[in-house]
């Protein structure tokens, strides 16, 4: 992406286009991504995501814009947390908007609460980039082309992330386990991927 952020920062409006431009099209395939199959919005409603997506952008004189650190992540992966992060808000809010509140029926008691599926992962074991390319392939279920193409970079830079994030998530929870894991996956099961 070729634009120039300290004008976009600075409230030049043709920087601004210029970004708006170069982005449009991963901030939409970002939304679209998020939503569940069958759910995907179309339309105004995703002219109002993608609304809400540079309207936080530039909430609170940029803030966002002013503390995005090109040495932590690139600028698609930067931009495809927000966009997933503006999108799964409002799926929550429609999720919570459409249940009807008198209905307790299917409320948890504190007693029937069950602990998370699968190992917690802590936020600091990955970086931003693998976090978004792990969840791409796998919780989104895309596959490398596809994720390449929405972040655009090279297929092989999102096998070499995946590959790397997978080696630490190996080690942690080797080191978790005391050095027997059975959460650790084959490598005939993990090539497939």
């Amino acid at each position: 992406m070729d634009f120039d952020f300290d004008a976009v920062i600075r409230g030049d409006a043709n920087a601004w286009q210029d970004f708006t431009d170069q982005t449009i099209r991963l901030v939409i395939a970002s939304i679209r991504r998020v939503c569940p199959s069958g759910k995907t919005p179309y339309g105004d409603e995703i002219d109002d995501l993608v609304q809400a997506v540079y309207i936080k952008l530039l909430r609170n004189d940029c803030r966002l814009l002013r503390n995005y650190d090109p040495a932590k992540s690139g600028i698609s992966t930067w931009i495809t947390l927000i966009a997933r992060s503006v999108a799964i808000d409002s799926l929550r809010r429609r999720t919570l908007d459409t249940r009807p509140m008198d209905d307790a029926s299917g409320a948890v008691s504190p007693q029937e609460q069950v602990a998370p599926i699968g190992p917690v992962i802590p936020t600091h074991l990955l970086t931003a980039r693998q976090r978004l390319v792990l969840t791409m392939l796998f919780e989104d279920d895309m596959d490398v082309t596809e994720v390449a193409e929405a972040l655009n970079v090279n297929p092989q830079t999102i096998r070499s992330t995946k590959h790397k994030a997978m080696e630490r998530l190996r080690a942690y929870f080797k080191s978790e386990s005391g050095g027997d894991t059975p959460c650790q996956p084959d490598v005939q099961s993990e090539d497939r991927i």
